[in-house]
């Protein structure tokens, strides 16, 4: 009996750590691509670890831009009906941006990226 719960032990032990190392991997992927169409970014929040790289391709027929709320150094992109658009995040946190033609910071076309 005493072998039986020593195994029950050492079985339960590690699953708990598989548990613990699948939760601690980030889900987040190295790039991520969000598509600009007419009056909306879709998907609308973007995830990626930090040294990441987001691309937004313009698929709609009207001109959009990626208009960023807090900048720090990086450009907007200009305001195109075709083409993409690339930024890479080198640090963790949320980056919000807005199409300037079709949004505000608060409301209209507008979506984030989430950096992990």
């Amino acid at each position: 009996m005493r072998l039986s719960v020593r195994r029950s032990l050492t079985v339960l032990l590690l699953g708990a750590a598989f548990a613990v190392l699948s939760c601690s991997d980030s889900t987040a992927p190295n790039n991520a691509a969000v598509q600009v169409k007419d009056n909306t970014f879709d998907p609308a929040s973007a995830s990626v670890k930090a040294g990441g790289t987001v691309t937004w391709q313009w698929v709609g027929s009207a001109q959009h831009n990626v208009t960023w709320v807090n900048p720090s150094g990086t450009s907007d992109s200009p305001t195109q009906a075709t083409g993409t658009y690339t930024r890479n995040f080198s640090g963790a946190g949320t980056y919000d941006y807005f199409c300037s033609l079709h949004g505000t910071a608060t409301s209209g076309m507008r979506g984030s990226v989430a950096v992990q």
